[in-house]
């Protein structure tokens, strides 16, 4: 079969783990017997027409819903080199996601061990998805806290799978804060600074003692907050392998092991973070796990003797007339 693979065409320091992930495909896909077209997709900009010869197609960064006549779509997630392949999308979109996953048969000392080794490696160095100060103690005064990381005004989870806007979350945390006498503690967007958002988190760290814009490690943020107020932002996965209680305001993947919320249920959110139980972080823990080893595929060196025959067989179950 000729399988069309429209890559992504990012700009660097990403360009190697795609292309590196494009390769694993290309070659899970020949030993198969397909043949493969490619064609760069840049994702800001319309798609050029499919070869005409083409049988199959796999987009990069793309969903169902931006390319109705894509066959799998394929993304890189929350984590460097963790891609998810998926026939409806990625994220919120991906087919898996739906519904809860019953995670009761993920080990979980295995899930624990795997989620404590890792938060003590971004503890020790705090590297993350994109570029961060360096680790250092929050000050105590500040605590207890919501942690409430920002995001990209226009990206596509907002655009597509939020129900208020940026400035809103930033107006109806400050203003819960404000009204409670709870601290929230702001980041901005590493990638990303809009001026208006930038303008409103100014405003009300300005006007209230218990509003505050730090750009401190996001790592340090999460260990030393009290819960973790997200949209849904790649932040909220990051905290459940801190094993810290997690608020969701809008659609994700990992939606189904938070408490899912709305700006209205603020007081409700700090509650479970003050009542989150062992049991509730363990949960999150095994979806860590699960997300790691039976969903995603984590492309490296070390990983590929594992990964491979996963999406081989993916491929073989999913790529047909």
């Amino acid at each position: 079969m000729k399988i069309l693979l429209g890559r992504f065409h990012p700009i660097p320091p990403s360009a190697g783990r795609w292309r590196c992930f494009e390769a694993l495909m290309k070659e899970c896909l020949g030993d198969l017997g397909h043949q493969i077209i490619e064609m760069d997709v840049n994702p800001r900009l319309p798609l050029p027409p499919d070869p005409a010869e083409a049988d199959f197609s796999i987009y990069a960064h793309k969903t169902r819903r931006d390319v109705p006549q894509g066959d799998l779509f394929y993304k890189e997630m929350y984590m460097h080199g963790l891609f998810t392949v998926d026939d409806q999308g990625w994220g919120a979109d991906h087919s898996r996601w739906r519904t809860p996953l019953d995670l009761s048969t993920v080990p979980a000392g295995e899930a624990e061990n795997f989620c404590c080794s890792m938060r003590s490696e971004f503890l020790a160095t705090g590297r993350s998805k994109l570029d961060q100060p360096a680790v250092n103690d929050i000050p105590p005064g500040l605590k207890p806290y919501f942690f409430a990381p920002l995001q990209m005004p226009g990206d596509y989870v907002i655009s597509n799978h939020s129900p208020i806007t940026v400035i809103q979350y930033v107006a109806a945390l400050s203003e819960w804060a404000d009204r409670r006498g709870r601290n929230v503690v702001f980041k901005l967007h590493p990638g990303e600074i809009r001026a208006d958002v930038e303008e409103e988190v100014r405003k009300w760290a300005g006007c209230s003692d218990n509003v505050f814009l730090l750009n401190e490690n996001i790592h340090s943020l999460i260990s030393a907050a009290h819960a973790i107020v997200v949209i849904n932002s790649g932040v909220g996965f990051e905290s459940l392998m801190h094993g810290k209680p997690v608020i969701t305001l809008g659609a994700c993947d990992y939606q189904w092991v938070t408490f899912r919320a709305s700006v209205s249920d603020l007081d409700a959110a700090w509650d479970f973070g003050s009542a989150f139980s062992a049991q509730q972080r363990l949960q999150g823990f095994r979806f860590i796990h699960y997300y790691y080893h039976q969903h995603a595929y984590l492309n490296s060196a070390e990983t590929k003797p594992s990964v491979k025959p996963r999406l081989v067989e993916y491929f073989e179950e999913h790529v047909r007339n």
